[in-house]
Protein backbone atom coordinates (compact mmCIF):
# COMPACT_ATOMS: atom_id res chain seq x y z
CA UNK A 1 0.00 0.00 0.00
CA UNK A 2 2.79 2.38 1.18
CA UNK A 3 4.99 1.62 -2.05
CA UNK A 4 1.32 2.55 -4.59
CA UNK A 5 1.24 5.72 -2.83
CA UNK A 6 4.60 6.75 -3.26
CA UNK A 7 4.63 5.42 -6.91
CA UNK A 8 1.42 7.88 -7.58
CA UNK A 9 3.00 10.87 -5.66
CA UNK A 10 5.99 10.40 -7.98
CA UNK A 11 3.82 10.16 -11.00
CA UNK A 12 1.92 13.33 -10.34
CA UNK A 13 4.45 15.02 -9.46
CA UNK A 14 6.68 13.56 -13.11
CA UNK A 15 3.01 15.36 -14.36
CA UNK A 16 2.98 18.34 -12.58
CA UNK A 17 6.71 19.42 -13.48
CA UNK A 18 6.27 18.28 -17.23
CA UNK A 19 2.77 19.46 -18.20
CA UNK A 20 4.58 23.29 -18.88
CA UNK A 21 7.04 21.56 -21.42
CA UNK A 22 4.36 19.74 -23.27
CA UNK A 23 1.87 23.39 -23.47
CA UNK A 24 5.08 25.17 -25.33
CA UNK A 25 4.93 21.90 -27.40
CA UNK A 26 1.76 21.87 -28.55
CA UNK A 27 2.10 25.99 -28.91
CA UNK A 28 4.86 25.16 -31.39
CA UNK A 29 3.56 22.37 -33.12
CA UNK A 30 0.22 24.09 -34.37
CA UNK A 31 -2.80 22.95 -36.46
CA UNK A 32 -1.23 20.12 -38.42
CA UNK A 33 -0.01 17.68 -36.57
CA UNK A 34 -1.17 14.18 -35.02
CA UNK A 35 -1.44 15.09 -31.65
CA UNK A 36 -3.97 17.95 -33.39
CA UNK A 37 -5.63 14.87 -35.08
CA UNK A 38 -5.56 12.68 -31.94
CA UNK A 39 -7.63 15.47 -29.63
CA UNK A 40 -9.97 16.47 -32.61
CA UNK A 41 -10.86 12.69 -32.82
CA UNK A 42 -11.28 12.62 -29.24
CA UNK A 43 -13.23 15.49 -28.88
CA UNK A 44 -15.80 14.60 -32.05
CA UNK A 45 -16.32 11.15 -30.11
CA UNK A 46 -17.03 13.08 -26.52
CA UNK A 47 -19.22 15.95 -27.84
CA UNK A 48 -21.32 14.27 -30.45
CA UNK A 49 -24.47 14.51 -28.72
CA UNK A 50 -24.35 18.20 -28.50
CA UNK A 51 -25.30 18.01 -32.53
CA UNK A 52 -29.01 16.74 -31.06
CA UNK A 53 -29.29 19.59 -29.11
CA UNK A 54 -27.82 21.90 -31.53
CA UNK A 55 -30.74 20.60 -34.40
CA UNK A 56 -33.71 20.84 -31.56
CA UNK A 57 -32.81 24.19 -31.13
CA UNK A 58 -32.93 24.88 -34.79
CA UNK A 59 -36.04 23.75 -34.65
CA UNK A 60 -37.95 24.98 -31.64
CA UNK A 61 -39.36 28.22 -33.91
CA UNK A 62 -40.76 25.86 -36.23
CA UNK A 63 -44.61 24.87 -35.90
CA UNK A 64 -45.11 22.12 -38.23
CA UNK A 65 -47.08 18.54 -38.97
CA UNK A 66 -44.89 15.73 -37.90
CA UNK A 67 -43.92 18.60 -34.65
CA UNK A 68 -40.63 19.59 -35.60
CA UNK A 69 -38.71 18.31 -32.66
CA UNK A 70 -38.75 14.69 -34.55
CA UNK A 71 -36.95 16.55 -37.51
CA UNK A 72 -34.79 18.08 -35.25
CA UNK A 73 -34.00 14.97 -33.08
CA UNK A 74 -33.49 12.62 -36.13
CA UNK A 75 -31.18 14.76 -37.83
CA UNK A 76 -29.41 15.69 -35.23
CA UNK A 77 -29.15 11.84 -34.14
CA UNK A 78 -27.52 11.67 -37.83
CA UNK A 79 -25.19 14.31 -36.91
CA UNK A 80 -24.18 13.20 -33.80
CA UNK A 81 -23.78 9.30 -35.74
CA UNK A 82 -21.65 10.96 -38.44
CA UNK A 83 -19.13 12.92 -36.09
CA UNK A 84 -18.97 10.16 -33.34
CA UNK A 85 -17.65 7.64 -36.31
CA UNK A 86 -15.45 10.64 -37.84
CA UNK A 87 -13.83 11.12 -34.25
CA UNK A 88 -12.93 7.05 -34.34
CA UNK A 89 -11.27 7.33 -37.57
CA UNK A 90 -9.47 10.35 -36.63
CA UNK A 91 -8.00 8.37 -33.43
CA UNK A 92 -7.22 5.17 -34.94
CA UNK A 93 -5.35 7.28 -38.13
CA UNK A 94 -3.93 9.77 -35.80
CA UNK A 95 0.06 8.83 -37.33
CA UNK A 96 -1.55 9.05 -40.58
CA UNK A 97 -1.32 12.06 -42.28
CA UNK A 98 -4.13 11.46 -44.30
CA UNK A 99 -6.04 13.93 -45.22
CA UNK A 100 -2.93 16.05 -46.42
CA UNK A 101 -1.34 17.38 -43.25
CA UNK A 102 -3.73 16.20 -40.86
CA UNK A 103 -6.40 18.55 -42.01
CA UNK A 104 -9.83 17.85 -40.10
CA UNK A 105 -12.51 15.75 -41.87
CA UNK A 106 -15.58 17.12 -40.94
CA UNK A 107 -16.28 21.27 -40.97
CA UNK A 108 -16.34 22.87 -38.74
CA UNK A 109 -13.01 20.94 -36.75
CA UNK A 110 -15.21 21.25 -33.65
CA UNK A 111 -18.77 20.87 -32.59
CA UNK A 112 -18.77 24.16 -30.70
CA UNK A 113 -17.97 25.93 -33.65
CA UNK A 114 -20.98 26.28 -35.11
CA UNK A 115 -23.52 26.07 -32.30
CA UNK A 116 -25.30 29.62 -33.05
CA UNK A 117 -24.05 32.45 -30.54
CA UNK A 118 -25.59 32.75 -27.54
CA UNK A 119 -27.77 35.75 -25.88
CA UNK A 120 -27.00 37.97 -23.39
Amino acid sequence: MKRSFILLVALIALFAVSSPLMAEEAEIQGEGTPMRKLQRGFLNVALSPVEISNELSKEVRKDTMPPSWIAGLGRGSFYAVGRALTGIYEMVTFPLPYPANFKPVLQPEFEWQHLPPSKN
